[in-house]
């Protein structure tokens, strides 16, 4: 996948500026989404990571079930880049993320029942 050099240059520099272990929220998860295009293994964990608190915490989404689920799903693809000889509180990642969405999967089959 081609990403422009522009987008890919504004990620790197917001990611220097920022104090933070991981830059979180809709920016940290805009920034990650083009650094995972050119290197999934280095930030399959924190894309993951922020896609899951944002499916979590995020305004737009706490009452929209479908929207929780794209977020985890896409979570879930990162999170299977996630290199084996990571810190186990990141291999763990799947681990949490198919838990989340097998519990939006339970709730939205009982509301259609």
């Amino acid at each position: 996948m081609n990403v422009h050099m522009d987008l890919l240059l504004a990620a790197r520099v917001r990611l220097m500026s920022h104090n933070d272990r991981i830059l979180t929220g809709e920016e940290g998860m805009r920034a990650y989404r083009i650094l995972f295009t050119v290197s999934p293994r280095a930030y399959a964990y924190k894309l993951a990571y922020v896609l899951r608190e944002l499916s979590e915490s995020g305004a737009r989404v706490a009452r929209l079930p479908q929207a929780r689920q794209a977020l985890l799903e896409e979570a879930q693809a990162a999170s299977t880049l996630i290199p084996a000889d990571a810190p186990a509180y990141q291999r763990h990642m799947w681990d949490h993320t198919m838990a989340q969405l097998r519990e939006i999967e339970r709730r939205l089959g009982q509301a259609g029942q």
